[in-house]
């Protein structure tokens, strides 16, 4: 197994699609990148379809109705079968979600065959179960954190059965044999962490990556990097990630230096700031710039719908327009521009490449941020006549359905 040291992009749903995977590659130092999140049944439910007409363009069009939800079964053709490419396959890691040891296995190989089929044939560098996820869908489905603790054994068999199913498939001989991990919380006491990993091992894991914080504490709090160097320290035979409030390289090259972790993920740090990870950066980037190499990213690596773009904008400009540190920023002051456009960020008419791009000129216009030495030729064309208004308009012209 020829697993990369360094800096790894979290698997977050609409958080690590294609786009932010080539981006986070190519300019913020990731050696290894994660899908979002896939559910097996979703998975499964397009593999079905897919060997009935396997036509990719059948699968272009992700729908969203009128409160901002998606088609699960949609979404995830979307992303198995037009959100990858041949610079991405190999560096990708799958991440499933589920219960079900058989379910997991038959989304494991459906995976897999999937990508036989695209992309010149080539393999996602793993797959990776969700042992994790805090949130209340993982509750109510039994996945993620929950599964670990109402039915530990289950996950061991899920782990199990992923392994065989991954050792069955027929590889092309170019191909290396994806590895297979799952990501996982800490539990109650850092002794029983160590055990339930080292049963995840005995069932076919090549590594583990740990959030090192509790499920209760979804992504609040201080995570507990001793607890993470305590882990690496009790299993030395497999290579081990920690998670946890990363927020830029130096950081990530201190948690890997004291915990001596094989690398380390990282979720929110990515969404925010990229570039904050890119071991050449000199000089400090400006969240304006972050957006715009984002949405340059979007225009060629499309994600499945504007969700995905509303997202990424939203964390890369959240501490311009919803400052923390302002004492004077009033989030229900609508004069304040700032607020205007946080709102604005979210509405549903917000949805092709030519508006975001209107959007960030408009956020220039109103003097959300200062700081701005160069601005793209895309952008500044357009910062004369746009309004709120004329980004609204502009919709019509859809690039992204």
């Amino acid at each position: 197994m020829n697993l990369p040291k360094g800096v790894y992009l979290s698997p977050m749903v609409r958080g690590s699609e294609l786009a932010i995977r080539m981006l986070a590659r190519e300019k913020g130092g990731a050696s290894l990148c994660y899908s979002p999140m896939l559910r097996d049944n979703d998975v499964l439910a397009v593999y079905q379809q897919w060997k009935t007409n396997p036509d990719r363009e059948n699968w272009k069009t992700v729908h969203i109705d009128s409160a901002g939800r998606t088609d699960n079964v949609d979404e995830t053709a979307y992303l198995l079968l037009h959100d990858s490419c041949r610079g991405d396959t190999s560096n990708c890691v799958v991440q499933l979600c589920g219960s079900s040891p058989t379910s997991l296995g038959q989304a494991t190989a459906a995976v897999l065959d999937l990508f036989a089929n695209s992309n010149g044939g080539t393999m996602p560098a793993g797959i990776d179960l969700n042992l994790g996820c805090p949130q209340e869908c993982a509750s109510k489905e039994g996945f993620g954190a929950f599964l670990v603790e109402r039915n530990p054994a289950a996950a061991f068999s899920c782990i199990a059965s992923m392994r065989k199913a991954i050792n069955a498939y027929q590889y092309n001989d170019a191909c290396p044999t994806p590895t297979l991990s799952a990501k996982i919380r800490l539990m109650k006491h850092v002794d029983d962490t160590i055990m339930f990993i080292q049963k995840l091992q005995q069932a076919g894991i090549d590594y583990i990556a740990i959030h090192c914080r509790h499920r209760i504490d979804k992504h609040d709090g201080k995570p507990n990097l001793d607890a993470g160097r305590k882990i690496v320290q009790a299993i030395p035979s497999l290579p081990v990630i920690l998670n946890g409030g990363i927020g830029d390289l130096e950081c990530a090259n201190r948690v890997m230096q004291e915990t001596q972790c094989h690398a380390v993920m990282i979720a929110t740090g990515y969404l925010r700031n990229h570039q904050n990870f890119n071991p050449s950066k000199t000089t400090k980037v400006t969240a304006f710039e972050v957006a715009c190499e984002y949405i340059d990213y979007a225009e060629k690596y499309p994600p499945p719908s504007y969700l995905y773009m509303q997202k990424h904008l939203r964390w890369i400009l959240r501490d311009v327009l919803q400052p923390t540190n302002d004492p004077s920023f009033n989030k229900s002051n609508y004069a304040d521009a700032r607020v205007k456009l946080w709102i604005f960020l979210v509405r549903p008419y917000l949805r092709t490449i030519e508006q975001f791009r209107l959007f960030l000129a408009l956020y220039l216009k109103l003097n959300c941020d200062t700081g701005v030495d160069n601005i793209p030729q895309s952008i500044n064309e357009l910062i004369g006549d746009v309004t709120f208004k004329s980004v609204k308009v502009a919709g019509k012209s859809s690039i992204l359905q």
